[in-house]
């Protein structure tokens, strides 16, 4: 049996090696790249961090279980927003049942609307989809936890879980790629088209 196991891992070792090499240098870094950006998008985990005092009382279970409200505006330490250490943070949120979410990381722009994840939380969401002037679900908060609570005066906790950007990295190994997100800042539902740009910056208007 162990003779076997060992024969199926190297079985699978030379057809990964394989893979790899016939992707090429460049691919292969790429690939890499994508794996890695879809490994830091899966939850956002540590501590919300402003200069003035402000409130984050905002609870979203799965999208069913949401109600709080926060504004924040400062800074985040740990694994979230796309990264791992310290970042820029924007999150409003709000609601009871239905829910508004407008979360920024890192170089957001707050007059540009296609730098933020702007997103509809709660169960009436899903029957909103495609209601003009609603905001869409998407995948890197929807189906997700998303906790900005507690956060009081200064510091605080966030402890979101990007249910759908999980999926998407475990799937991400065989090339799917189902946030549309791998090579975009923001990524969109690949059955209702492409992200909104590609490549490190968005298009100059």
């Amino acid at each position: 049996m162990k003779a076997k196991r060992c024969v199926r891992g190297l079985v699978v070792v030379a057809l990964c090696a394989t893979l790899w090499m016939s992707m090429g240098c460049s691919q292969v870094l790429t690939y890499a790249k994508y794996r890695w950006d879809d490994a830091l998008q899966m939850v956002d985990v540590g501590f919300s961090i402003t200069t003035t005092p402000q409130v984050g009382l905002y609870w979203n279970s799965l999208d069913v279980l949401t109600f709080g409200y926060c504004k924040l505006d400062g800074y985040f330490l740990g694994w979230g927003g796309n990264q791992i250490g310290l970042t820029r943070l924007h999150a409003h949120c709000w609601g009871l049942g239905y829910a508004y979410e407008e979360i920024g990381w890192g170089d957001y722009d707050l007059s540009d609307p296609k730098t933020l994840y702007i997103t509809n939380g709660g169960l009436p969401g899903f029957f909103m989809i495609g209601v003009p002037g609603i905001p869409q679900k998407i995948p890197a908060y929807s189906p997700a936890c998303v906790h900005f609570f507690p956060h009081i005066a200064y510091l605080g906790i966030v402890w979101n879980a990007r249910w759908w950007e999980i999926l998407d990295f475990m799937v991400g190994f065989s090339g799917i790629d189902l946030s549309g997100d791998d090579g975009a800042k923001i990524g969109s539902w690949p059955w209702i088209g492409q992200p909104q740009w590609k490549g490190d910056d968005p298009p100059s208007t």
